[in-house]
């Protein structure tokens, strides 16, 4: 008799995980043969084993030397290791030896590492990863680590497989391709088929090949790479297969984002059962263990068990909520939105796929359940919003207007022209008009002065729907640098300035890009209401404070150290350059070439000097003298590749030169180079996280206040985006979601929205500053994530 999943019924749950299971295998026999033990991991960051007890799995061990979340677990039973795979682009090997213990852990790939697969020697392991390469790992007795890169793909590689018989490597990928390989990394063989990405591989006898992936299709591939077989059943995209050896070696199981878990024979090309559905959006994984019993991971955060033995099958009780929570999901894959089943949408890893058209739009079923609406301009998918069907799932039933794809309260024609088509603004009950405002004039490109004509229209139309806002300035907030009596880099109070005119919202000042007063007064919207608004920020942010002793003092020291030829000065040379620490220095050419003979000084001891200039070139006069007559930014933008001491200052005098319009200018010509070398600094102290993310907040306020330049945001966001890699500050967080927030309300929102959202640990990162109570002082970053992650 042909197996069937008919004969399957749930066994166990197994609860730990917080989040998302990404992934689960099985690996080996636990040391009292009782059964093997089940291995899972999380979004949660970390991997559990699982101890048969019974009929039931009980938690034995967590692993947890993840900095992200696992995306695939492999069990590599001719060395009884347990190699796990990350988000944070490692791979972590564990040894059996008196339970599981770290081995080593692997580094080279630049982005996810998603797919694991043993090699075809001995301590061998082949990784696919979101960099678009695969590597064949390779582990001497003694630790020592060789790799052979297989490169070919023009998309993440999401699976791989290997072919003892042929001593060939296979991989698959977004680009809907599949490769074979040699034993030295020599491309072999293309085949072609699947429409969309390819997620899963597994090879066969008679040195075949079964392939999945998001067209919901399994393909069997003969000996000649010619597909002779089908496999139709999935309704959405298939994320993992498994062979079920203990059924037959022609079974094998697979599951995905229709929430269900099939069972084939690959032979004939049967469905062999009804597929169980499973009370979750995604299956992600599964597994088989020797016994014939299935593994299942899911977005619920749940491992099952699932056996066809009766008396491993749960309890009565079991099966019952069981089926209840699947009759739950049915009631949920029902849902329509804008009317469309939300099941019938795919999910986020459809944005790996180009589109077909300029202007096309999609909308992506997310993992949390939002719907969200996408554009395919110039290469890129472009978020437009959530997409939204609360009040019963369509248009006609919610009484809302649907527009790009969200719910709007109100949807007004703008007629800003006679001679073209009224422009859409919508617009939501509670939502702030001049913050409505702001972001459609940013959209579409008209004059700042349409403004409060804009605004008045919304709060006239909208039936009284607009909020009353309360003004407050806001607070300004001081730099938690270190204190004590000596001087050290960044030991004083940096209260973070702004000048300007001030915001009639807020009472606060705002920038004004003349530097007199007689300069034109602008009337600025990017305004904090009521402590809840946190971008767009329109204040440049300065580091002002020093404690001018303290400096002298240090110069001094080092001074007396240095022999002429090093270029020891005189006193009355530090002197000169000490009156450049003044609020309000005057344009004295003397204490200028005094600075210039001093940033000349060894690089271990140039750190006083660079304090001084972060002071010095706040005053756009002093700046633009150093410059035309000096370089000097060619002489201390090199000092970020330096000490941290130098990059401390260096990256204060940047963020310091932002504040007038010359600074901006001159560091903009320079931005590729001064990113990049930002971009090298991965650890610091918090002072130096908080000066990058000021850096690039005022980097950022320039596009909001001027015209954005497209390049100038794409580099930026980039830029951020490896700062909240490692950074961990709060307030250089908090710094860097402003930062994002401003790009948002630009022209090039869209761009960095998709740039952010494309990059998993920094949405976790910003989902988890977001939730975790950050306290009094800091309960800023939460509210600042919160409207971050709306945004998105």
């Amino acid at each position: 008799m042909e197996p069937s999943l008919d004969n399957y019924k749930l066994s166990c749950e197994l609860l730990g995980h917080s989040m998302d299971v990404r992934a689960v295998a099985v690996a080996g026999s636990a040391p009292d043969g009782g059964g093997e033990i089940i291995v899972s991991g999380s979004r949660d960051k970390s991997a559990k084993l699982w101890r048969p007890s019974g009929n039931e799995y009980l938690e034995s061990l967590t692993l947890q030397d993840h900095k992200n979340f696992i995306s695939y677990i492999y069990f590599l039973e001719s060395e009884q290791w347990i190699c796990t795979a990350s988000n944070d682009a490692t791979i972590c090997i564990y040894k059996q030896e008196n339970g599981f213990v770290p081995l080593l852990t692997l580094k080279g790939h630049t982005s996810t590492v998603c797919a694991l697969a043993g090699g075809l020697q001995p301590r061998s392991l082949v990784s696919g990863s979101w960099d678009k390469t695969a590597r064949v790992w390779s582990i001497s007795e003694t630790g020592e680590v060789g790799f052979i890169a297989l490169e070919g793909h023009e998309a993440a590689v999401w699976a791989v497989a290997t072919l003892p018989e042929q001593r060939k490597y296979v991989t698959g990928g977004a680009d809907k391709n599949i490769y074979y390989w040699n034993e030295k990394g020599e491309k072999l063989r293309l085949l072609k088929g699947h429409t969309d990405c390819v997620r899963s591989l597994i090879g066969l006898e008679a040195n075949t090949l079964l392939s999945c992936g998001n067209d919901a299709i399994l393909r069997f591939w003969n000996e000649d790479g010619e597909c002779v077989r089908q496999l139709s059943g999935h309704t959405n995209y298939i994320y993992a297969m498994a062979r079920n050896q203990a059924l037959g070696d022609q079974v094998v199981v697979s599951c995905g984002e229709d929430s269900t878990l099939r069972m084939w024979n690959v032979i004939t090309g049967c469905e062999l059962g009804a597929p169980i559905l499973h009370p979750a959006i995604s299956v992600w994984s599964v597994a088989c263990l020797k016994n014939g019993d299935i593994v299942t991971g899911c977005s619920d955060g749940v491992v099952r068990v699932f056996s066809q033995v009766k008396a491993r099958q749960g309890s009565e009780a079991i099966l019952k909520a069981f089926d209840m929570a699947v009759e739950t999901r049915k009631s949920q894959m029902t849902e329509e939105i804008g009317g469309v089943k939300k099941t019938d949408l795919p999910g986020p890893e459809a944005l790996l796929s180009n589109g077909t058209r300029e202007g096309q739009t999609m909308m992506v079923r997310h993992p949390d359940g939002s719907v969200k609406a996408y554009s395919w301009d110039m290469g890129n998918w472009n978020l437009i919003g959530d997409v939204t069907g609360g009040s019963g799932g369509t248009q006609a039933s919610s009484g809302k207007k649907l527009h790009e794809g969200k719910e709007y309260d109100f949807v007004f024609n703008v007629d800003i022209s006679d001679t073209a088509p009224p422009i859409k603004l919508p617009y939501n009950r509670g939502e702030d008009p001049w913050q409505a405002a702001q972001a459609f004039i940013h959209r579409h490109e008209l004059p700042q002065a349409y403004l409060d004509q804009v605004a008045n229209f919304i709060v006239k139309n909208s039936e009284g729907a607009a909020p009353v806002v309360q003004s407050q300035a806001p607070s300004g907030y001081q730099d938690p640098f270190t204190g004590g009596s000596r001087y050290v880099p960044g030991s004083s109070s940096a209260n973070l300035q702004s000048g300007g005119n001030v915001d009639p919202f807020t009472g606060s000042s705002s920038y004004s890009t003349g530097g007199s007063s007689n300069s034109q007064s602008r009337v600025d919207v990017n305004f904090v209401r009521s402590g809840d608004k946190h971008f767009p920020v329109s204040r440049y942010r300065t580091f002002d404070t020093c404690d001018p002793s303290k400096v002298l003092e240090k110069m001094k020291e080092f001074n007396n150290k240095l022999t002429q030829s090093d270029g020891k000065v005189g006193d009355e040379v530090l002197l000169a350059v000490i009156k450049l620490t003044e609020q309000s220095p005057e344009l004295d050419l003397t204490s200028l070439e005094a600075l210039i003979i001093l940033l000349k000084w060894p690089a271990a001891m140039l750190f006083p000097v660079l304090d001084i200039l972060r002071l010095a070139v706040r005053n756009e006069a002093i700046f633009s003298v150093l410059n035309n007559s000096h370089s000097f930014l060619g002489i201390v933008i090199p000092q970020l590749a330096g000490s941290a001491a130098n990059q401390l200052m260096v990256v204060r005098c940047l963020a310091n030169s932002l504040s007038h319009t010359t600074g901006r200018q001159q560091i903009e010509s320079r931005l590729p180079q001064i990113i990049e070398l930002i971009g090298g600094i991965k650890a610091g102290s918090a002072n130096l996280q908080i000066a990058v993310a000021t850096f690039f907040l005022n980097v950022t306020i320039s596009q909001t206040l001027g015209v954005a330049k497209s390049e100038v945001c794409h580099e930026v966001t980039s830029g951020v985006v490896e700062l909240l890699k490692w950074a961990k500050d709060l307030e250089a967080c908090y710094r860097s979601m402003q930062a994002i927030g401003n790009l948002t309300t630009t022209p090039c929102g869209q761009d960095t929205i998709a740039q952010v959202v494309s990059v998993d640990y920094v949405m976790d990162k910003l989902r988890e500053l977001s939730s975790t109570p950050q306290g009094e002082n800091f309960s800023k970053v939460n509210s600042a994530g919160n409207a971050l992650l709306a945004a998105f």
